[in-house]
């Protein structure tokens, strides 16, 4: 796992834009070994946002903590100058009605208080064992990137990620040997370039 995390992490380094942003999810199994492979690949952090799951599963077993987030990592290239994007007066701006923590006119904190449910439209194809919610993709989108940049998502499963920059405007690649998913994305993609369904997704 640390070789092959390793290998794609420094390819995305090598195509990132100096003013680009990257962006990896984990939970406690593998978020450390991302850690120290940004540290180790040049990669600086720039923040460490906690994905918290107000509607996460029960754990069964009753031999540990329910587990109730997912932990995301932002990083850019480590250019010394940090000419990444962070549309900040955007992010005071944004309202999410179902985020008990963010408020209108407010800084974002680095816990983002998001419902692990998807609509019946995202799983309308099928999904991915991993799909995560559209307005976890899109909230990332819009805080790190600017209309009609581009997005590449190396892992992309069903295409959330695709859908989220579509919606916002920005323009994407995604890449995924699954053919089951890649069907999928086809699928998405086709109907989310139609306008009336695309406010569906919204």
């Amino acid at each position: 796992y640390w070789d092959f995390t390793q290998a794609w992490l420094k390819e995305a380094k090598r195509v990132l834009k100096e003013t680009g942003s990257i962006w990896v999810y984990g939970t406690y199994h593998n978020i450390g070994v991302i850690n120290v492979l940004f540290q180790k690949l040049g990669i600086e952090i720039i923040n460490e946002i906690i994905w918290y799951k107000r509607n996460s599963f029960p754990n069964l077993s009753g031999r540990r903590f329910t587990a109730s987030h997912e932990t995301l990592l932002w990083g850019h290239s480590g250019d010394n100058k940090r000419k990444y994007n962070f549309n900040y007066e955007d992010t005071k701006k944004m309202q999410f009605p179902e985020d008990q923590l963010k408020k209108s006119g407010k800084q974002m904190r680095t816990v983002w208080d998001i419902p692990n449910n998807k609509n019946k439209e995202e799983l309308k194809f099928g999904k991915h064992p991993t799909q995560k919610p559209l307005s976890v993709l899109t909230r990332l989108i819009l805080a790190s990137t600017k209309p009609n940049a581009w997005i590449l998502d190396p892992f992309t499963g069903s295409s959330t990620t695709v859908i989220a920059g579509n919606l916002a405007n920005r323009r994407f690649l995604g890449i995924d040997k699954e053919t089951e998913f890649l069907e999928i994305s086809k699928c998405r993609k086709i109907e989310i370039e139609n306008k009336e369904t695309a406010e569906l997704y919204k």
